[in-house]
């Protein structure tokens, strides 16, 4: 009995041992200071917080400079009708990215950003889950074969976190999205495929099984439903964290790592449009969203895609409050 203890002990202290290792390896590992800075646009979210779409899209090319845009194919929007496709309004934003020679990252699939998260036309409610699936492989080859040869392009991303349950969406089905990633891949061999996960509440692990890069949200404060208050992640998860998650995908999976979501918008129990100014405040001010940007420069990740443009547009336009904005425009 005492030499098992003795055992267990030792192996205890070794994998002690090797996980402080780890650690400082970790946080000692060499990173750039540099970070190339985009943002994720929404033209329905933007339309749905009370804004002109194009004039808010035309500022942040023009205005604010940014020239790496996350743009979504929306299902909805593309095809409204089965089999009738409309692309005038992905055309109009991926022509002027082209105009100021920005670089887009394509979102297709069902499962794209901003809630509900799969936005299905009305018309496939009807079908099952299998009929679903085929017409959502119909509108990718649509979407994919328009798209291929713009200027603008720089990377699809498939999907938006598929490997993590959330959202008005059908369970997770990784055979689907590997069928997906197939027929994108025969369509289109020049462009990367860019898979997303939370940078919170997964390991990336099986994420990075699939695509060719790994996307990874940053969000520091959310709503915990349990407290009934905001939780911060600053103490559980530093930069260097993220760095070391990084370089295991690296290693495992071969797959380069950006982040494809920072938080820059407010987080709380409700939709912030229903919250009051200090209410907002708890998870996000202008002095906070600098401290977001230059933490995520500290992780030594490539690229940064904020989460929340719109939302500076909205304090701006609507609000009369530009500090949210000016605060951003020092990562163009």
């Amino acid at each position: 009995m005492r030499l098992r203890r003795i055992i267990i002990g030792g192996l205890v202290s070794f994998m002690g041992i090797v996980i402080l290792a780890v650690v400082v390896l970790a946080a000692a590992w060499p990173w750039s200071d540099e970070a190339v800075f985009g943002v994720t646009f929404s033209q329905p979210h933007t339309v749905g917080i009370g804004l002109d779409w194009q004039e808010t899209y035309q500022a942040i090319l023009k205005d604010l400079g940014v020239r790496r845009l996350r743009l979504s194919a929306y299902w909805n929007a593309v095809e409204p009708e089965d089999d009738e496709y409309d692309f005038k309004d992905l055309d109009w934003q991926m022509d002027e990215a082209a105009k100021y020679e920005a670089k887009v990252v394509l979102s297709i699939g069902r499962k794209l950003p901003r809630w509900p998260e799969c936005h299905a036309p009305g018309w496939s409610a009807s079908l099952t889950e299998a009929a679903q699936q085929e017409k959502v492989l119909e509108m990718l080859e649509e979407v994919v074969a328009r798209y291929k040869d713009h200027p603008a392009l720089y990377m699809w991303q498939l999907e938006n976190e598929p490997v993590l349950d959330f959202g008005e969406c059908p369970p997770q089905d990784l055979e689907f999205l590997r069928r997906e990633e197939k027929l994108v891949r025969q369509l289109d061999i020049d462009h990367p495929i860019l898979i997303t996960d939370s940078g919170e509440l997964n390991s990336w692990l099986a994420a990075a099984g699939f695509g060719d890069v790994l996307g990874t949200t940053m969000y520091r404060t959310v709503w915990s439903s349990r407290t009934n208050k905001p939780f911060s992640y600053d103490y559980i998860f530093p930069s260097w964290l993220y760095r070391l998650k990084s370089r295991y995908i690296k290693v495992l999976r071969g797959k380069d790592t950006l982040i494809s979501e920072l938080q820059g918008e407010p987080w709380g129990a409700k939709s912030w449009l229903e919250m009051t100014k200090d209410e907002r405040a708890k998870s996000i001010t202008p002095e906070r969203l600098a401290e977001l940007g230059d933490f995520a420069i500290r992780t030594g990740l490539p690229e940064v895609y904020w989460w929340g443009v719109e939302y500076w547009y909205w304090e701006k336009e609507i609000n009369g409050d530009d500090r949210y904005w000016e605060a951003a425009r020092a990562y163009y």
